[in-house]
């Protein structure tokens, strides 16, 4: 795997009710690990480097593609960035460019268990489930057993008809990382889709109580299928 350490979006741990969203991972390496820690206010990508992440992070996407497509013109092996980009096209809502990139990010590092998630995500995205199955399982046999990629492959498992198997796996999941809030508003919209309304119930009870004043929770609870006859 290359040096970048990688995380969710900043604004995906912002809000709980973003973090089932479509977002892909953002490379977070900073400008010092991406040009070499000798003289690296000295680099002529450093500046760049540090604008694009903050525009990224800052929720303000075209000005990010901008500077990573200036950032790249001047270092155009630098793979966080690439990272980066592709993870911004598919913010942009452009899936297709967005995966051509990510594509060619694999190809520079297969072994990368991040960049197979965001293919995922993105094929996740243009409904390409089988696809995006394949993709999030060859992540997963590298990264072991962590939310994001296991709530992803809940939610295409449930595209594919079948949702008794993502129950099983946000049960194992919950049992992995007890009580986790993402973890528990996962479980309660994929309860829902699959018809097991009381345990959505209590799940949805739990996060409304414990989160009283997050609007995002408050509005995915309100967005919630009706219950069935």
């Amino acid at each position: 795997m290359h040096t970048a350490q990688s995380l969710f979006l900043a604004a995906a741990f912002a809000v709980l009710g973003s973090a089932c969203g479509d977002e892909p991972t953002v490379a977070t390496t900073t400008a010092a690990q991406a040009v070499g820690e000798t003289g690296v206010t000295d680099s002529p990508t450093f500046a760049k480097e540090v604008a694009a992440h903050a525009a990224l992070t800052g929720g303000k996407h075209e000005e990010a593609l901008r500077l990573y497509d200036e950032l790249l013109a001047l270092d155009p092996k630098n793979l966080p960035a690439r990272i980066n980009r592709a993870a911004t096209l598919s913010l942009l809502g452009r899936n297709e460019e967005a995966l051509v990139a990510t594509e060619e990010c694999l190809a520079a590092d297969p072994k990368d268990p991040e960049i197979r998630i965001n293919r995922a995500q993105i094929l996740y995205n243009l409904a390409r489930h089988q696809e995006a199955l394949e993709s999030i399982e060859g992540a997963l046999t590298l990264s072991g057993e962590h939310p994001k990629p296991l709530m992803l492959k809940g939610r295409i498992l449930v595209e594919l008809g079948r949702g008794h198997e993502t129950v099983a796996l946000l049960d194992r999941l919950d049992q992995l990382y007890p009580n986790q809030p993402l973890v528990v508003l996962e479980r309660a919209q994929v309860y829902d889709r699959v018809g097991r309304r009381a345990e959505a119930d209590a799940l949805w009870a739990q996060l409304t109580q414990t989160f009283p004043n997050d609007p995002n929770i408050q509005a995915s609870f309100q967005a919630r299928p009706p219950a069935g006859p």
